[in-house]
């Protein structure tokens, strides 16, 4: 049997959380606008997203070129379901920003290792195309999960597209392990 490479094992793993983030992307700004207590708040749990995203970036990069990539992706897997799970449960301004807070550093490890790792998993003289194929990939399933989230709402209400999210990632983080990362030079 013909190994799977490590890069179409990844690109399947980013495809499944890009229908899930998808389906999430349009009601969580809704959701958290609404449990934050208003638009004024929102602008502050956004940027306190934003701003552990920015602090933590160097530090992700930084350790996973001595810890290695795939730690910081099976990490940042289960604290995006468990910050997905939580959104459903609190009901204090607070307790969003702390949510906020933790999908800042997610965001941190997932486009510094996603990045990083994309160039461990790619050949030198075909990288632009693979990472394009890649994203482009991504997006589509990204795509498809942001049509799929409306009905799941409609359906099924909008705590149900947070439960179903992190059940996802948690089941295709199995994935992960499939994955060979080539030795550091």
């Amino acid at each position: 049997m013909k190994k799977i490479s490590s890069l179409l094992v990844f690109t399947l793993v980013n495809s499944v959380w890009g229908v899930v983030y998808g389906m999430i992307g349009p009601f969580y700004t809704l959701y958290i606008a609404d449990k934050s207590g208003g638009m004024e708040k929102l602008g502050y749990a956004f940027s306190i997203m934003i701003l552990v995203q920015a602090a933590a970036s160097y530090y992700v990069g930084h350790y996973s070129d001595r810890l290695g990539r795939k730690p910081f992706l099976f990490a940042m897997a289960y604290v995006d379901a468990f910050v997905l799970f939580c959104y459903t449960i609190v009901d204090k301004t607070y307790q969003i920003y702390i949510l906020q807070a933790l999908l800042g550093l997610t965001n941190a490890v997932s486009m510094t290792i996603r990045g990083s790792l994309l160039a461990d998993l790619t050949r030198a003289d075909r990288r632009g195309s693979e990472i394009g194929r890649f994203n482009a990939l991504v997006s589509v399933f990204t795509a498809a999960g942001f049509i799929l989230g409306g009905y799941v709402a409609k359906y099924y209400g909008l705590k149900s597209i947070f439960y179903f999210g992190a059940i996802v990632i948690v089941c295709s983080t199995a994935l992960l392990l499939f994955i060979r990362v080539p030795a550091n030079d």
